[in-house]
């Protein structure tokens, strides 16, 4: 009677998670180049939908909340936009604690062109870059309930675990996260940027790591030259 209670529960614990783990074909797309080449992509609207179906309209049974908003720069004159927003869903009457989301988006890119046979890069602004930072963000924070779980778990599958890749085609893998190192150009927006963060330095630390690979030799070094470590 109690394994058969606990089946019970775990059963209903998994309800929402089994109602939007499932993604059709018609709403997925293939990544055919960058760091995510062979992965696939869900289609923003469909996760809408799911949200729909199954808490209710937006403002409803679900609804998001903007905490930050802030941008990135590189001394090469890119610059990345970035969204951390709180998801809230309404489940049997009760709304949810908020559920974290972090979405970010390239605002302007360095493109190459020619000119007169040389190559040069023009700067381009991506007027849609805000909002495709905030609909990343609902990715992320849907994703934790479960939406389109199927093609993150093949994702990680293949990134992880796939025995027919060699270990010198797993050597060759582009990493997940790009490398901030102190010899690097960007280094200097890095500590600038840190600089003016009133967080903790644990805080600061936590979301460097999260956002780029670093060594604890320059994260440490980081961390001193901004001024948020004696």
């Amino acid at each position: 009677m109690e394994n058969n209670k606990q089946v019970q529960q775990d059963n209903e614990n998994l309800s929402i998670y089994d109602r939007v783990r499932t993604v059709p074909k018609e709403a997925m797309t293939s990544i055919d180049g960058g760091r995510l080449k062979g992965n696939s992509s869900i289609t923003p609207m469909w996760r809408i939908k799911k949200l729909t179906e199954v808490f209710g309209p937006v403002g409803f049974g679900w609804y998001t909340e903007v905490i930050r908003t802030w941008t990135e720069a590189s001394e090469s004159g890119e610059m990345a936009v970035f969204v951390d927003i709180n998801l809230f869903v309404k489940k049997d009457g009760e709304w949810s604690r908020p559920i974290f989301g972090n979405g970010g988006n390239k605002l302007i890119a360095n493109e190459k062109k020619y000119d007169n046979g040389q190559t040069v890069y023009v700067p381009y602004l991506d007027d849609d870059a805000y909002k495709k930072a905030y609909t990343d963000a609902i990715s992320v924070a849907a994703k934790a309930l479960g939406v389109g779980a199927d093609v993150y778990f093949e994702n990680d599958k293949d990134k992880y675990t796939s025995e027919k890749r060699t270990a010198g085609e797993q050597a060759q893998q582009a990493p997940s996260k790009p490398v901030l190192s102190s010899k690097g150009r960007d280094w200097k927006s890095a500590v600038a940027f840190t600089a003016s963060q009133s967080d903790s330095a644990e805080v600061i630390s936590e979301k460097i790591r999260s956002k780029y690979t670093i060594t604890d030799e320059d994260l440490e070094k980081l961390l001193k030259q901004s001024g948020k470590k004696s």
